[in-house]
C-alpha cells in the first residue's frame, strides 16, 4: 500500500518508523515548513530530518492550498494518507486524494477532548483514562468516523511528555492492524456529538498556580503543563516555574502560600487543603534546579527562606 505520512515532532517519529518497517510503502512525507530557530538558523522537523535520512521524498510546504503542491501529492497516486501531529489543517482537496481516504491519529478517546491539546486537558482534568483514536478525516476537525480506538490508564506518574510517548507507542503498535481494517472495509463508528468535549489551545496565563487551589489541582496542573508553558507560582514575591511536586493532604491553620520547610528533597508551601512539596523549580533567567540545589545555594531567596524557617 502506498502511503503519504504527515507528521512533525519527535514523538510522531514513533509511528513513522513503524510504517517504514512495515510491508507498506511510504512514498512521501509532508512536515511543517522550515522555521528559523536560534541565531536565525533554519531548523527542520524531526520527522523531516528522519525522512530525508531514509531517502524518502520530503516536503515542507508553506501553503497546503498551493496547486503545485497538491499536484505533486496527486502524482504519487497514494492509497492512504496518515496524519499524526502534523500541525496544520489539511484542506479537503488533499484529504480526497488517496483511494482509501485519509486517517488521523488523535490522543484521546474521541469524541472526548477534540482539539489541539487533548493530553494536557486530560491530565489537567484529572481524568483516569485516555487513549488513541484512529479516525477517517473530513473537513471538520476531529469529527470523522472512528476506525478503532485503544484505551490507556492515566496514573500519577504520568505527565504530558511521558503520556505522549506512551500513547505514540500504542499508535505505532496498532497502526498496521488499523490499515488492515481500513482496507477490508470494516464498519466504522460515528462519533456521538452529545459526548463531545473540546481541548482548547493552552494559553500562558493558564499556567499560574494559586495557593488557594487544592493540592490535587496544583499537582495536575504541574504535570499537564510540564513542557509548555510550565506551571508557575509566586513564592516570597518571586515568580518561579515548577516542574515536579508531591503533595500531602492535611488540616492546617496557617495562611496559604506560607513556606513550611526547605530540605534536601523539597520546598514545601501551604495550599488550601494541605502541603505542596516542590521537588524541581526554576527562577527567572536560570536553569531548573532541585530543592537540594536551592537549600545549598547562597542566593538571597534561599537566605530569606532560611530566615523565615528559623523564626
Amino acid at each position: 500500500m502506498k502511503i503519504i505520512y504527515f507528521g512533525s515532532p519527535d514523538y510522531s517519529l514513533i509511528v513513522f518508523k513503524r510504517l517504514i518497517e512495515s510491508s507498506h510503502h511510504v512514498v512521501a512525507t509532508v512536515t511543517q515548513d522550515i522555521k528559523k530557530g536560534r541565531r536565525n538558523k533554519r531548523e527542520k522537523t524531526p520527522v523531516g530530518l528522519f525522512s530525508e535520512l531514509n531517502s524518502i521524498d520530503t516536503f515542507y510546504p508553506a501553503d497546503l492550498n498551493s496547486y503545485d503542491f497538491q499536484s505533486k501529492i496527486n502524482q504519487y497516486d497514494p492509497d492512504l494518507i496518515i496524519v499524526y501531529s502534523y500541525g496544520k489543517i489539511l484542506p479537503e482537496k488533499i484529504l480526497d486524494i488517496p483511494k482509501l481516504g485519509s486517517i488521523n491519529i488523535h490522543c484521546s478517546i474521541l469524541p472526548k477532548w477534540r482539539g489541539a491539546s487533548p493530553i494536557q486537558r486530560a491530565i489537567q482534568s484529572d481524568d483516569k483514562t485516555t487513549g488513541v483514536s484512529f479516525f477517517s478525516m473530513k473537513s471538520e476537525i476531529d469529527t470523522g468516523e472512528i476506525i478503532s480506538s485503544y484505551e490507556v490508564e492515566i496514573d500519577d506518574s504520568h505527565n504530558t511528555k511521558s503520556l505522549q510517548v506512551e500513547l505514540s507507542n500504542v499508535a505505532g503498535n496498532m497502526i498496521d492492524s488499523v490499515i488492515t481494517n481500513l482496507s477490508s472495509n470494516s464498519k466504522f463508528v460515528r462519533q456521538r456529538e452529545s459526548d463531545a468535549s473540546y481541548a482548547k489551545k493552552i494559553t500562558k496565563d493558564e499556567a499560574r498556580i494559586l495557593w488557594t487551589s487544592s493540592c490535587r489541582e496544583i499537582f495536575c496542573k504541574v504535570r499537564a503543563f510540564i513542557e509548555w508553558p510550565v506551571a508557575e507560582a509566586v513564592v516570597l514575591d518571586e515568580i518561579i516555574k515548577i516542574y515536579d511536586i508531591e503533595y500531602e493532604i492535611c488540616n492546617h491553620y496557617g495562611e496559604v502560600g506560607e513556606i513550611l520547610d526547605l530540605n534536601a528533597k523539597y520546598l514545601s508551601v501551604r495550599a488550601s487543603d494541605g502541603v505542596v512539596k516542590i521537588l524541581k523549580l526554576q527562577f527567572p533567567g536560570g536553569k531548573p534546579i532541585t530543592a537540594s540545589d536551592l537549600k545549598n545555594a547562597n542566593s538571597v531567596f534561599s537566605k530569606n527562606i532560611k530566615k523565615i524557617l528559623e523564626k
